[in-house]
């Protein structure tokens, strides 16, 4: 059994530098310069275009007037902004799971997908998307490590790996309905959340991590062509480790606190859909702070992962 874990994760390692590289197939277009961004995924990529204000509570500190997403970074080393009808992403959405994170139910990536391609169509000038997984981990996660578990720690295992699969699955069909150029932002480490300090579960949330991440590049190798994974993981390592940043202080103060379950790990606890400049701790620091909740990045944090997928975009296409 060890010898076979041990060889699944060679394996996933060289999928992830296929991905990860040049690759040589024709499809691959130099120089690429998307006209279009379409996104699918959960609370990471869902940009709340058709808020009222726009981008009012996205899983991060709003209202602050700077770009506050991933995607939208990403977006903007092309000079581009995803338009509302091509942002299918929403929070808390499973890949194929339909009772979403916290328990309510949130297109799957899977529907948005569906959704997507039952009306439009995709082709070599548009950059896809697509940033899920991490509800799969909090919902698997948790279900693991709650007061009460409804499962044990070898059954989330198993589950997010099933959902890497299902992740795999639904990459491949975006690649055979016509995108050439996929960029897949893995889920970061959750070890290296808040909540997994305050959870005393720092290894099994960063295996937990891994086993999805493993799972996700050994299934989309034969993929290389046409996907690029970005592994989050690497990129919020690095900011967490660093002496620079504070990766402990939540962004927000308990005026942003959800009696709900509004992250899918408890009640009561900061939820950073509320979090506004009226709600900030007051020691925030915007040049410093990593959390804007237990679990989802402030908006520096997520200018350096959209800053880090147009890097690894621009090396590969």
């Amino acid at each position: 059994m060890a010898f076979r874990r041990m060889i699944r994760i060679l394996l996933a390692g060289a999928a992830a530098l296929v991905l990860a590289s040049c690759g040589g197939g024709s499809s691959v277009v130099s120089d690429f310069h998307p006209t279009r961004v379409v996104v699918f995924g959960d609370a990471m990529a869902d940009l709340k275009l058709s808020a009222s204000p726009s981008g009012s509570g996205r899983y991060t500190v709003n209202g602050d007037n700077t770009t506050n997403n991933w995607v939208l970074q990403l977006a903007s080393h092309y000079g581009l902004t995803p338009a509302t009808a091509n942002v299918k992403a929403a929070a808390h959405a499973r890949i194929t799971t339909t009772t979403d994170a916290v328990g309510g139910s949130a297109a799957t990536v899977q529907a948005q997908i569906t959704s997507f391609l039952g009306a439009g169509s995709l082709g070599a000038s548009d950059l896809v998307v697509v940033s899920a997984g991490t509800s799969d981990l909090i919902a698997e996660g948790y279900a693991a490590i709650k007061t009460s578990p409804s499962q044990t720690e070898a059954a989330a295992t198993a589950n997010v790996q099933q959902a890497a699969r299902d992740l795999a699955t639904q990459v491949r069909r975006l690649v055979d309905n016509g995108a050439k150029h996929v960029v897949v932002l893995s889920p970061y480490n959750l070890g290296k959340t808040p909540w997994a300090s305050s959870a005393g579960k720092v290894t099994f949330l960063q295996d937990l991590s891994t086993a999805f991440y493993d799972e996700m590049v050994y299934r989309m190798n034969d993929l290389a062509a046409n996907v690029l994974v970005v592994d989050a993981r690497l990129q919020m390592n690095s900011l967490v480790s660093s002496t620079s940043y504070n990766s402990t202080t939540l962004a927000c103060s308990s005026g942003a606190n959800n009696t709900a379950n509004g992250l899918g790990i408890g009640t009561n606890l900061v939820d950073s859909s509320k979090c506004t400049t009226s709600t900030l701790d007051a020691g925030y620091n915007a040049s410093t702070f990593l959390f804007a909740d237990s679990i989802y990045p402030t908006p520096l944090a997520h200018r350096s992962l959209g800053d880090y997928a147009h890097s690894k975009l621009r090396d590969r296409w």
